[in-house]
């Protein structure tokens, strides 16, 4: 399947400075364009304010400027990567020539409409533009006025080419409507992308997460031999997708989301499969979140059952389900910091104390090959666990401001990041052994030689990285049914009786969301199970074998035999390990 050339698509623009003509890309972000090419706000897009022939956000140098602007790419990347992932029905206005309707992919290739930048069609799109801000609104926690999720003007027709994002619903809606609302939401201004450093950081801080934990148990079910193996095996497999996703990218513009990669190999079901995926994983990640937040609390305030824990982490984790997202992916970057506290602190107990267990001067007995063969497919899914991240790429991909060094950044961000788990999962089999538990935390604080201070500090951070990224993980899943539930006309009806009808509805329903994923944490009460199933399933499928696939659907007329073979046997072992890893997880 050739992928169609879009440099050119779409209608031509003139620059009103040169009056020269500029190619329009079909569903191109304004942020993906050179400044140079940027219209004035009558036309719907930004200006990039510059200081001294710099962009204004590259001006400043002070150490607390350098600071904000790590962490505001994160938060605009961890925003964007949910909005971009969430597929919602594709609409456009009106559209009055055939070639406009076959030039449209998606909400946001509808802006290329010439006609739809005039003031004058503002009034006929008004309410569309009023129910799409209320999608991204619901998103980012903002509610400047009450506005409808109900969506009742979205097509009835789902198809490859009429899917859309939240993220597409919100620049549509801004460039349609002209309102002030539009400048609150700066995330998605186009002066806003992250230059190489900060792409590394935001790529490690994805990887880097509660995964983390499990790595030393997986090198115990597996041995130093097949440990290592599946570990580095893990690495490359990954690495090599991630970049293969970047050719995918550059050589599709409209592409900008692991969805529209699938629906451009696999059409509708493809995109309605990767949506699928992403939410069951968001649910299964919650639920490890749910466990590793009560493990936590027992390590900290010993003697509740498991029920009383359970009860617990929902009380504090519930409420983080009503704060806005753009500030709970601030409180996410936790994850980097507490990543870098289990090693540090690991290496600090290791060498502090001369004899076993919890000892690197005095290693723990450990084994070449796995102790007990029919455990070695549960360490396939725990090694895994840690690599995926590739649902985000593409969205770090498009956030770059040089895509064309992805591949650089991809290679710092894997160096990094192996090195951090290798030296976690090496250094806590090699101190605790046979004795190791499925969360290397809980080693830790069992050990009564141990800096007591420092170690609980370290469990306090890992409890809280439940809390911040709880919210983060729930908020796609909640929108998604919420997109669902208010298009019923029987609810609409009913919620258009009363102002406070609808956020009654969508609060009860957020929170029968987290009942059920603390139920699923009771029926699951493993975190070594819960982290098998999200790497053995999720992992290798997202990070593993379809990134695989979709190069195989898109390119495979142009590459060579050898290369194919090096695919499909990467997808034969990928898939070997994944369905044993996940049957194993169950038992």
């Amino acid at each position: 399947m050739d992928i169609p050339s879009t440099t050119t698509a779409g209608r031509t623009r003139t620059d009103p400075s040169t009056g020269e003509a500029i190619p329009r890309i079909r569903n191109l972000h304004p942020s993906h364009m050179s400044p140079e090419h940027f219209h004035t706000p009558s036309e719907g897009y930004g200006t990039m304010q510059t200081h001294g022939g710099m962009p204004e956000r590259l001006s400043g140098s002070s150490l607390s400027e350098r600071i904000g602007s790590f962490v505001g790419s994160y938060s605009r990347t961890s925003l964007m990567f949910m909005a971009e992932n969430l597929a919602v029905p594709g609409t456009h206005p009106s559209i009055d020539d055939e070639e406009d309707k076959l030039s449209t992919s998606s909400m946001g290739g509808s802006i290329s409409r010439h006609n739809s930048m005039d003031p004058s069609h503002h009034g006929n799109n008004n309410n569309y533009a009023h129910g799409r801000r209320s999608i991204v609104s619901s998103l980012s926690g903002d509610h400047p006025e009450r506005t409808s999720l109900f969506m009742t003007s979205l097509d009835k027709i789902m198809t490859s080419q009429s899917m859309a994002t939240v993220a597409d619903d919100y620049r549509l809606a801004n460039a349609l409507s002209g309102d002030p609302y539009s400048h609150h939401n700066t995330i998605l201004e186009p002066e806003h992308k992250s230059s190489f450093a900060q792409s590394i950081f935001n790529s490690i801080n994805i990887l880097l997460g509660v995964g983390i934990l499990a790595l030393p148990l997986g090198f115990k079910y597996a041995g130093w031999a097949l440990g290592i193996s599946v570990f580095a095996f893990c690495c490359l497999l990954t690495n090599y997708t991630a970049k293969i996703l970047g050719r995918c990218l550059e050589a599709d513009a409209e592409s900008r989301t692991f969805g529209d990669l699938a629906g451009a190999a696999y059409g509708i079901q493809g995109r309605v499969f990767v949506t699928a995926l992403f939410v069951t994983e968001l649910i299964t990640n919650s639920v490890a979140m749910v466990i590793l937040l009560s493990d936590g609390l027992e390590s900290l305030f010993p003697g509740y059952s498991i029920l009383t824990l359970r009860v617990f982490s929902f009380l504090i984790l519930t409420p983080m389900l009503f704060f806005p997202v753009r500030y709970l992916s601030y409180s996410s970057l936790l994850g980097i910091i507490s990543a870098f506290s289990i090693i540090g602190v690991m290496l600090y107990d290791g060498f502090t104390k001369a004899t076993t267990p919890g000892s690197l001067i005095e290693p723990a007995d450990t084994t070449i090959w796995p102790a007990d063969w029919m455990m070695l497919p549960v360490s396939f899914g725990l090694i895994m666990a840690g690599f995926a991240s590739h649902a985000v790429f593409p969205t770090i991909y498009r956030d770059m401001e040089n895509p064309k060094r992805f591949n650089a950044m991809v290679n710092c961000t894997y160096v990094a990041t192996t090195a951090i788990y290798f030296g976690v999962a090496a250094c806590g089999y090699l101190m605790f052994g046979s004795r190791t538990m499925q969360e290397i935390t809980q080693n830790i604080v069992l050990v009564p030689e141990y800096n007591r201070a420092l170690n609980r500090l370290a469990v306090w951070l890992i409890a809280l990285q439940p809390i911040a990224k709880y919210g983060l993980n729930m908020n796609p899943v909640n929108l998604s049914w919420q997109i669902m539930v208010f298009r019923h006309p029987a609810i609409e009806h009913w919620c258009a009786q009363g102002t406070w009808r609808e956020p009654l509805l969508a609060g009860l329903g957020k929170m029968a969301m987290s009942v059920f994923v603390v139920c699923l944490s009771i029926l699951i009460p493993g975190f070594d199970n819960v982290m098998s199933l999200l790497g053995a399933f999720f992992s290798f499928m997202i990070s593993g074998i379809f990134p695989l696939l979709c190069h195989l659907r898109l390119f495979g007329d142009t590459m060579s035999w050898s290369e194919k073979g090096i695919h499909y046997v990467l997808i034969f072992i990928a898939s070997c390990m994944a369905c044993s890893g996940t049957l194993w997880s169950f038992l």
